[in-house]
């Protein structure tokens, strides 16, 4: 019941951070603490999967042999593998003589057996967190105790992703009404395609924009920023 009790108070408080957190990061670095701390984790990872079938790590707990802003191959059997290519949960009982990167690294760092949840966000699979054991077996809840801190990382990335849609869509539609003011006014030809250019270079982060006139054969910039 202690335990319970503590974990539960451990949840409250990230869950807390990871609803009004601008950064997603302090969220990531919280809970990976915290959850190795209440579940006696010697090696705890954060990673994002990434397209090109690698995984960043976002944060890492303890003695993790992958430290944070490290990206490596999703190659051999692993945890973290076996999550990328089937969106659940994952356990290895033993990390003897495989092969593969990630497998090598933990057992220098004295891994015995692991396990990992998904980390899903707005119905699409984002990272995973993985749990390595280097005595005892995970117990047979192992997964679902660490999946209710997982839960709380997917909260944070999707406020922080709702967050920035907002601030986007603000930005726009002031671009819009600056824009739509300058036309109001009766501005047209060179002065106007070039204000417009000059809001579209900032809102797509560009560094050149052009507006341009087709003439018969001949391209003739009208705007430009």
């Amino acid at each position: 019941i202690e335990r319970l009790v503590e974990e539960q108070a451990a949840l409250r408080r990230v869950a807390t951070l990871a609803a009004g957190a601008p950064d997603p990061q302090a969220v990531f670095e919280m809970v990976t603490r915290e959850a190795s701390r209440l579940l006696g984790l010697p090696i705890l990872t954060l990673m994002r999967f990434e397209p090109d079938r690698t995984a960043t790590v976002m944060a890492e707990a303890s003695r993790s042999p992958f430290p944070v802003g490290a990206s490596f191959a999703l190659d051999g059997p692993s945890v973290m593998s076996r999550i990328a290519e089937t969106g659940r949960p994952a356990r290895i009982d033993s990390y003897e003589g495989l092969p593969g990167v990630v497998a090598a690294r933990l057992r220098s760092a004295g891994a015995r057996a692991g396990y990992g949840v998904p980390v899903v966000v707005d119905g699409r699979l984002w990272g995973a967190m993985a749990a390595v054991q280097t005595s005892a077996a995970p117990p047979d809840d192992a997964e679902q105790r660490l999946a209710n801190f997982t839960e709380l990382i997917a909260i944070a990335i999707s406020n922080a992703q709702a967050r920035d849609d907002l601030r986007r869509l603000a930005a726009e539609q002031a671009s819009l009404r600056r824009v739509a003011t300058l036309v109001a006014r009766g501005s047209t030809g060179e002065g106007l395609f070039s204000v417009v250019a000059a809001e579209v270079q900032k809102l797509f982060d560009v560094p050149i924009v052009a507006i341009v006139r087709y003439e018969q054969r001949d391209v003739v910039v009208v705007g430009a920023a």
